[in-house]
C-alpha cells in the first residue's frame, strides 16, 4: 500500500486565515455532499474552485476523491474554514461524496487514511477517536466526524454514519507503524 497521499492539485485557495500559533489537534473528517467523477480530477478541481470563490466562505486543508486523488488547498500552518468554532485546532479532510452514502470506495478511505497518518506523524495528533463537549472543549485529541462537532461545529451531519472510521483509522496505524 502507497504511504504518501496522492495530491495531483496543489492550489492555495483565499478562504483561509492565521492559526494565529494554534497547533492542531484534531483531524476532522468530511464529506463534499457532491458526486465522485470516476477516473478524473475533475471532482477534486470544482471543490478547490468552490474553496477559492471568496462568496463560498469555506475551505478544507485537503479533499480526496474516489481515484485515492487528492488535491492540497490550504497549507497545515493556516487555518481552513470548514469547522466553525474549532477551526483553529483542525486540520480538515473533505472527501468527496455524501453524508447519504451507505459504504464508501476503499480507495477513498485508504487515501483519507494516509492524510490521518501523515498529520499524526508531523503534528502528534493520536490515531484515535477524538472527543468534544457540548460546550467546546476538546477532551480527547484525535480524529472525529464533522458531525461529533455538534452545534459549535456547524451544526453538520457529514460524512454520514455510513463512513467507516473505524476502519480508516486502522488503516492510518498501518501506515505509520510500517
Amino acid at each position: 500500500m502507497r504511504v504518501e497521499p496522492n495530491v495531483v492539485i496543489r492550489e492555495h485557495v483565499c478562504n483561509q486565515s492565521t492559526r494565529h500559533g494554534t497547533k492542531p489537534c484534531l483531524i476532522v473528517v468530511h464529506s463534499t455532499e457532491s458526486s465522485n467523477v470516476g477516473h478524473s480530477a475533475t471532482d477534486l478541481r470544482a471543490i478547490v474552485n468552490w474553496f477559492d470563490n471568496p462568496a463560498a466562505q469555506a475551505s478544507s486543508h485537503v479533499v480526496t476523491d474516489a481515484d485515492a486523488q487528492s488535491a492540497r488547498c490550504v497549507n497545515d500552518s493556516a487555518k481552513a474554514w470548514t469547522q466553525s468554532f474549532y477551526n483553529p485546532w483542525s486540520l480538515s479532510i473533505e472527501q468527496i461524496g455524501r453524508a447519504s452514502q451507505s459504504s464508501w470506495p476503499s480507495s477513498q478511505v485508504e487515501e483519507t487514511a494516509r492524510w490521518i497518518a501523515l498529520w499524526s506523524e508531523r503534528h502528534k495528533i493520536p490515531i484515535r477517536k477524538g472527543l468534544v463537549t457540548k460546550d467546546g472543549r476538546i477532551t480527547r485529541t484525535g480524529v472525529v466526524r464533522h458531525s461529533d462537532l455538534g452545534n459549535l461545529g456547524g451544526g453538520h451531519h457529514d460524512p454520514g454514519a455510513g463512513f467507516p472510521l473505524h476502519e480508516c483509522l486502522q488503516i492510518a496505524r498501518r501506515i505509520v507503524n510500517r
